[in-house]
């Protein structure tokens, strides 16, 4: 991974293959999609906002070249492997926003003064939960999975944002959204820092890949029922999964 300073409250080491997501907000709109008014007739418009999702693992991902815990200043020591499943950090919306209680990852919009795409996947990581990353990449890839919900069709050539792994969904307004999900690194000795805004999020929970699938997080009094924000979103957390095995 290339190391990548955003700005002096985030600095990161960015994967290869995020390099185009690099560039400010409307740099990236002006060069992956088509101007208003484009006759790219068999493209999806241009999104009206740009937004991120943070993927963050309990552990580095078993490939990453990153030792998280020497860039977090820690005194690197041999680590005894893990033997327990890889976990996810889910955040519960609070009861007066919209879809109240559901879980989802970290994340929201892009906001146009942001350095980079990744900034502000960096940005909203830390606003939402308190943690700082410390590598961002690869972007878990998506195949426009709520294509049906929002009736955008898929298509274009190379390079065009639409082909890039983002998710398409509108708003209650009817806006466009394009949504890029990035695995986030955090070191491991930090993940017990969650920290939420309770005007935000009523809660946080790691979850393993079967409490995902089953919906339902073990170990909780009772348990613990995961009710998604979307289909969608679901979706994506098992398809980070699908990238810890590759």
């Amino acid at each position: 991974m290339a190391p990548s300073k955003e700005d002096a409250a985030f600095t990161f080491q960015s994967h290869p293959s995020v390099h185009a997501f690099s560039v400010s907000p409307p740099v990236f709109l002006k060069r992956h999609f088509p101007p208003p008014g484009s006759t790219h007739t068999s493209r999806p418009p241009a999104p009206v906002f740009l937004a991120t999702g943070a993927i963050v693992f309990d552990r580095p991902l078993p490939n990453s070249s990153v030792d998280l815990s020497a860039r977090a200043g820690a005194q690197h020591e041999a680590m005894t492997p893990n033997p327990n499943p890889p976990r996810v950090l889910l955040v519960q919306r609070a009861a007066h926003d919209s879809m109240p209680l559901r879980w989802e990852t970290p994340g929201g919009g892009c906001d146009d003064d942001d350095t980079s795409i990744l900034h502000s996947c960096a940005r909203e990581l830390f606003e939402e939960a308190g943690l700082r990353v410390a590598t961002l990449g690869p972007v878990v890839r998506v195949n426009s999975v709520s294509d049906a919900e929002s009736g955008v069709r898929g298509g274009g050539g190379h390079e065009w944002g639409e082909t890039m792994g983002g998710q398409f969904f509108q708003t209650r307004r009817g806006r466009l959204v394009c949504k890029f999900y990035f695995v986030a690194g955090v070191p491991q000795e930090r993940t017990a820092e969650v920290v939420i805004d309770p005007n935000e999020h009523a809660g946080h929970v790691w979850v393993t890949e079967d409490e995902v699938r089953q919906k339902r997080v073990r170990g909780k009094g009772d348990g613990l029922d995961l009710e998604f924000t979307t289909q969608a979103q679901w979706e994506v957390i098992l398809t980070a999964f699908q990238l810890w095995h590759a």
